[in-house]
């Protein structure tokens, strides 16, 4: 006859042996997360990315919704619009870089697979637009977080549109 203390051993041992199989990283893998949110805590919203492995934990701003060339409302509301967007594309590991444009002769900031492609093309996809006139290039330039910027703003007269990879400078994870 068996007791009712070894009944409840045995069905209880296959669960928490499944328990911690589930909970325990896999060897071989890392797994890496990026989270992108809109930080609007500062007088700037902010476009922000987390990312985190097993190993290291850093947040940086991805762009920065500057007064120059948006509205108190507007900034709130294309920063959301932004984060949940690049989100997205993080997360799918389809978009590779940031690009500025003009469509519709509108000033544009999209993501892109790869260089060369314009924010019109089938694999991009615009972030946000502006209705006044300015330079794509200085736009996304003056916009972007210090980690994903160069030193200086490329000529106009040399480049139409600039590329800035979506992976920070410091990136800790494995490159695409």
């Amino acid at each position: 006859m068996i007791n009712l203390n070894s009944l409840i051993a045995l069905a209880t041992t296959p669960t928490i042996a499944v328990m911690s199989l589930t909970l325990l990283p896999q060897s071989g893998t890392t797994a890496n997360a990026v989270n992108v949110t809109c930080d609007q805590q500062a007088a700037i919203p902010e476009v922000i990315a987390t990312l985190s492995n097993q190993k290291i934990s850093q947040v940086t701003t991805i762009l920065s919704f500057l007064p120059e060339y948006f509205s108190d409302q507007e900034a709130s509301l294309e920063c959301q619009n932004t984060a949940a967007k690049l989100n997205t594309f993080y997360n799918q590991g389809k978009m590779n870089y940031l690009a500025s444009d003009i469509v519709n002769e509108k000033p544009v900031v999209c993501a892109v697979e790869r260089r060369g492609l314009g924010c019109d093309s089938y694999n991009s996809g615009i972030l946000f637009s502006l209705s006044k006139s300015v330079s794509p290039s200085e736009l996304l330039f003056d916009m972007l977080g210090s980690n994903f910027k160069g030193s200086e703003l490329p000529s106009s007269r040399t480049v139409s549109r600039i590329y800035t990879d979506l992976r920070p400078q410091w990136w800790p994870f494995e490159k695409r």
